[in-house]
């Protein structure tokens, strides 16, 4: 992505790059909603959008939570990572190890780690919170529809044959 260009849902009237414009809602604030303060730029330089004495648009590292295109917009948009890590913590207890669950599910045991045990993580990102809930889910009994067609269990009426 150029310096120029901005993501289709950024919100501001300055590109994401660089240091922060005077009038801006979020200006002397991290512009992924975290509530950070960043660092102000020590120099000007054209090329990079750095204006002396100004904030950057970021605090360093979270412009990949919104400007980066692979990631999307999970960061805002994923699934509460307090929703999640009951099922990490069940299948953890299923299957002894968080590597075996990471091999399970075919994440880094590293982030499977920070969806456990870092308290500043919001948000999963969707598609490792389907990976998560399909592998709980297979741990699920088969489904036999036999067991629900009765209005009251427990009491069947034994038919009767007339002849």
């Amino acid at each position: 992505m150029a310096l120029d260009e901005h993501p289709p849902d950024w919100p501001y009237l300055h590109p994401p790059r660089g240091t922060c414009t005077i009038g801006c809602r979020s200006y002397g604030e991290c512009h992924c909603g975290c509530g950070a303060r960043p660092t102000w730029s020590q120099i000007s330089h054209a090329a990079t959008r750095r204006v002396e004495g100004r904030p950057f648009t970021f605090v360093s590292g979270h412009h990949l939570r919104i400007v980066h295109p692979r990631t999307g917009s999970w960061s805002r948009n994923g699934v509460a990572v307090d929703r999640i890590r009951p099922l990490l913590l069940w299948l953890r207890e299923q299957h002894g190890t968080i590597r075996a669950i990471a091999i399970m599910l075919d994440i880094p045991e590293s982030t499977i780690r920070g969806y456990l045990y870092n308290r500043k993580r919001k948000m999963v990102p969707p598609h490792n919170a389907e990976r998560i809930v399909a592998v709980v889910l297979a741990h699920r009994k088969p489904y036999r529809p036999l067991d629900t067609w009765e209005e009251r269990p427990g009491l069947r009426e034994v038919p009767t044959v007339r002849g």
